[in-house]
């Protein structure tokens, strides 16, 4: 299936990123994947905000920063539920620990994760981390 890419164009107003919480049981482990940068301008023919992943590869190559105009092509996200909470910083107006996450186990078995485990492991964190 081939996707048509929309070309997008701004200023970049934030960046963050993108690391996927791992879970097995009661631990976790975070890859890097690369950033994620939230634009003002124009997706499409559409003016607004929006969102653009990219790889590390493309952060060393073009040096992304705040406040820098910047355009390209981009594959719109095929379900966008699955972008739609933040692990930090806690003030961003995002953050919330996401869904309560059942994980497989051995032998049929599955581990349930509360709310209680994201806010012991980022308690130390402030509004800004």
């Amino acid at each position: 299936m081939k996707t048509n890419k929309i070309e997008w164009s701004g200023r970049i107003v934030s960046i963050q990123p993108r690391i996927p919480l791992m879970r097995s049981f009661d631990e976790r482990h975070h890859s890097y994947l690369g950033y994620v940068l939230r634009i003002e301008g124009t997706i499409g023919d559409e003016p607004g905000e929006f969102r653009i992943a990219i790889g590390k590869a493309a952060q060393a190559k073009h040096r992304f920063h705040v406040g820098m105009e910047a355009s390209g092509q981009a594959v719109p996200v095929h379900d966008p539920r699955l972008e739609t909470f933040c692990y930090g910083p806690k003030r961003c107006a995002f953050y919330r620990p996401g869904p309560t996450r059942k994980v497989p186990g051995r032998k049929a078995m599955s581990y349930t994760e509360e709310d209680w485990v994201d806010e012991d492991a980022t308690a130390h964190r402030g509004a800004y981390e």
